[in-house]
């Protein structure tokens, strides 16, 4: 195995002095690093993971070797096995990398890793510096866009369907990111997608009430998902906040005056776009504002 790292690090930076000192490599070997081979999965994770934690791999090697991990644990088995094989540890030890690309790239595994997986967001937990790393990743400024939006995606699936995780989530002020993001203009449509997205999920974890809409309504979290109808024109931003709007209905929360008017004027600029929306949290808004436009003509 050290052989193959030896001697894949050297062919891909063309050192040929490397290479001869790596010498020829088992026929066995090269057709494990190019096609697989008969390794296991297990195996080729482990062989993935040395390569993006060694010093001496430069950042393009490191690249592929995340996204061949990442295509590994798309499988559910693989994902759980991150923890059976101690690989959570090195894997956030590798967000502080130097290299926003790889920062990104591990922040991608970690999302597709515990989507839809209840055991690996249940491993996750016991990392305790973990959710708030990847919460400090998705609130700073500093950080690239792509940073910040896997961050994102990462925190959505980690908190959907998961209250404990939701719980710390909201102790580590992580609801904190939506407003800053949402009221930032300079924030990029894709970074406002996906902080709705963090936003839905949580909300979809727990408990809507009276306490938590003042909360929203305090940092102005209402008031700018609504206003995006009106700004925004990107469709996968749209669809997350009629996703956002239909889920507060559903959940019988009543809007105030200045959000009735802000979202009956961004329902109107979106109507040319309808047959590009989802179906069924266009005709939910669609439906409540033409309830409420039938209450206020006959209050008149």
């Amino acid at each position: 195995m050290e052989k193959l790292l030896q001697w894949s690090i050297a062919n891909s930076n063309g050192d040929k002095e490397a290479m001869a000192r790596a010498g020829d490599l088992d026929p066995k070997l090269l057709e494990q690093l190019f096609n697989g081979g008969m390794a296991d999965d297990p195996t080729l994770m482990q062989q993935a993971m040395q390569v993006i934690r060694a010093e001496e791999v430069d950042v393009d090697t490191k690249l592929v070797a995340l996204d061949n991990f990442e295509m590994l644990i798309e499988k559910l088995d693989n994902a759980n096995n991150i923890e059976n094989m101690k690989m959570w540890d090195p894997l956030l030890a590798t967000l502080e990398n130097e290299s926003s690309d790889i920062r990104t790239g591990v922040l991608s595994i970690i999302g597709t890793a515990v989507q839809n997986n209840k055991p690996s967001q249940d491993n996750f937990l016991k990392y305790k510096n973990g959710l708030r790393k990847v919460i400090d990743l998705a609130q700073d400024k500093n950080e690239t866009v792509d940073v910040r939006v896997k961050a994102l995606y990462a925190l959505s699936n980690l908190i959907r369907n998961h209250g404990e995780m939701a719980k710390e989530f909201a102790e580590h002020k992580g609801l904190d990111i939506i407003p800053e993001i949402l009221n930032d203009d300079e924030a990029k449509s894709k970074l406002k997608m996906r902080a709705i997205a963090v936003l839905t999920a949580f909300l979809g974890t727990t408990e809507i009430n009276d306490v938590m809409i003042l909360l929203l309504r305090k940092d102005g979290v209402i008031e700018s998902v609504i206003d995006c109808l009106q700004h925004e024109t990107d469709l996968n931003l749209l669809d997350r906040v009629l996703n956002f709007l239909s889920l507060l209905l559903t959940a019988g929360i009543k809007f105030n005056q200045n959000e009735l008017d802000s979202l009956k004027n961004g329902f109107e600029k979106i109507q040319p776009l309808k047959d590009r929306l989802n179906e069924d949290d266009y005709l939910a808004v669609n439906t409540f504002c033409k309830i409420q436009f039938i209450k206020r003509h006959r209050s008149k």
